[in-house]
């Protein structure tokens, strides 16, 4: 007898994979199926039967359900013709096995098939015997029943007629039960209906108080920065102003100190021609003392060796210069610390 081979997990992805790319290429889903069945296989102990098979491309079918019934039923014949080629021999050599059973089966079927219609027969005739004594049992029985009957059914009645009645005051009793409850529930709704819009109305004007504060804080810092920003211009003018004085201080004093080097330049120049003509005159005097005869010539005595020198001093004294010169510089010293300052 040929002995039957399971599948390995080779031959069951070789068989699936060929099933997949019989078109030329795998879809997203058939890829999906793919990997999540041969996660199943890897799991798997021992050898693939069919059983076994089946049951792990179902848990792949579940994980995947993109995967439709057809294609599903498709992978597992693909899979189950691998499995009948490399068992051709096998199989054929059980059908045959199970052809030999199955004639010996109906064989064996049709003997006692033979022995049960004759004993069916036999207990036919029995039947049929007990059958009618069964029926003139059952008459007596019938007769004694239906008086019976006839008693449990008036019993029946008034029974269902008190039934009745204690289901319509069940009944009665239940209706004002249920309209209590419903006028209960009504008035419970109306009070939280009236609670929410209660709270509702608080937390509107809760919020609209939020608001205005929101808005009152908003409107005073916009305030606080429109001051800033007025200040901040204030003393951008006083500071461009303070600039401009004392630039025009500056130049004022610059002004001064020029026409007053102009004057002490011109004092100089005075000065030194009424030196050099009063040296000319003395140099004339002297001249004509020493062409005087005899002692006609008087003696002038000298003028001091640093008679220029004191001129020279002199007129610095007399001379406004300096004194607008130092006037001048403190100004700018005064205006550069204002500058600093601001």
């Amino acid at each position: 007898m040929e002995t039957v081979e399971e599948l390995n997990l080779t031959e069951i992805l070789t068989a699936l994979q060929d099933f997949m790319t019989r078109d030329g290429a795998i879809s997203t889903e058939q890829r999906s199926f793919y990997q999540t069945f041969r996660q199943h296989l890897n799991t798997h102990e021992g050898v693939f039967r069919l059983e076994d098979i089946e049951r792990l491309l179902a848990a792949a079918k579940t994980e995947v359900p993109e995967i439709s019934e057809e294609e599903f039923v498709d992978m597992g014949e693909a899979i189950l013709t691998r499995y009948r080629v490399k068992n051709a021999d096998a199989i054929n050599e059980r059908i045959r096995l199970a052809a030999e059973e199955e004639a010996r089966k109906r064989a064996l079927a049709e003997a006692e098939r033979a022995a049960r219609e004759e004993e069916e027969r036999l207990r036919a005739e029995e039947e049929e015997r007990l059958r009618l004594e069964e029926e003139a049992r059952l008459r007596a029985e019938e007769e004694a029943r239906q008086a019976e009957e006839a008693e449990r059914l008036r019993l029946e009645e008034e029974e269902r007629q008190r039934q009745a009645e204690e289901a319509e005051r069940l009944r009665l009793e239940e209706e004002a039960r249920l309209r209590a409850e419903e006028e209960a529930r009504l008035r419970a709704e109306e009070e939280a209906r009236l609670a929410e819009e209660a709270r509702q109305a608080e937390e509107a004007e809760r919020l609209r108080l939020e608001e205005e504060e929101r808005q009152r804080q908003a409107e005073e810092a916009r305030l606080a920065e429109e001051a800033r920003l007025a200040e901040e211009v204030r003393l951008a003018e006083e500071a461009r102003l303070a600039e401009e004085a004392r630039l025009a201080e500056e130049a004022r004093l610059a002004e001064e100190a020029r026409l007053a080097e102009e004057a002490r330049l011109a004092e100089e120049a005075r000065l030194q021609a009424e030196l050099e003509a009063e040296a000319a005159a003395k140099q004339a005097y002297w001249e004509a003392q020493e062409n005087l005869p005899g002692d006609e010539a008087k003696i002038v005595p000298d003028l001091p060796s640093n008679a220029e020198a004191l001129a020279t001093e002199n007129a610095s004294k007399s001379s406004p210069l300096p004194k607008l010169i130092a006037g001048a510089v403190l100004v700018v010293v005064l205006g550069a610390l204002v500058a600093m300052l601001l």
